[in-house]
């Protein structure tokens, strides 16, 4: 007798008040098939921690959106920002976050994503510092991301985007964090 798995299906979707779609639940299964995936695409110089909740968030707070100025709570906003700062984005495929410089060589990104509108399966939100991307699920999960090798009293930024955006059909992402030393 010969058995054949049924494929894996997204959980139903239901209406929330004001009748937006409700965002389907995630599974334990799918977190640890989204860890394992960005576990294997990470570059040499990254490591990825899965913190499940984000902790206790230090700093100024940077607010990025896709089509509007980047605001800041407590900060100059024309000045380049020092570590720890906390960032929250909205609608984003696409952007530069804050510019910022390190006064030391290793520098951790804790974030968590969700897409804004339930999106396909080919679209994966990405963070970048320095040529060095990675995937960030948007599952809703916090993970911590470190970046080692980066070179001190140089400003940058990290650069946030979706992945196969075509002929209208983009995908944006919204979330929080913070940007800090080890």
């Amino acid at each position: 007798m010969l058995l054949l798995a049924a494929p894996a299906q997204a959980a139903p979707r239901t209406e929330v008040a004001g009748g937006e779609p409700a965002k389907a639940t995630v599974s334990p299964a799918e977190i640890a098939a989204n860890n394992a995936a960005v576990w294997a695409s990470l570059p040499p110089n990254v490591t990825m921690t899965v913190l499940g909740k984000l902790p206790e968030l230090q700093g100024p707070i940077h607010h990025y959106t896709q089509n509007g100025t980047t605001t800041t709570t407590g900060a100059n906003i024309l000045a380049v920002a020092t570590l720890p700062f906390q960032f929250t984005f909205s609608g984003v495929y696409s952007m530069d976050g804050r510019d910022f410089r390190s006064t030391q060589t290793k520098i951790c990104k804790d974030i968590k994503a969700e897409w804004d509108y339930p999106e396909e399966s080919y679209h994966q939100f990405k963070v970048s510092l320095r040529g060095a991307p990675v995937t960030v699920p948007t599952d809703g999960v916090a993970r911590s991301y470190c970046w080692s090798g980066v070179p001190t009293n140089t400003t940058m930024n990290f650069y946030y985007y979706s992945t196969n955006n075509s002929a209208g059909d983009i995908a944006k992402a919204s979330g929080n964090g913070q940007v800090r030393y080890p």
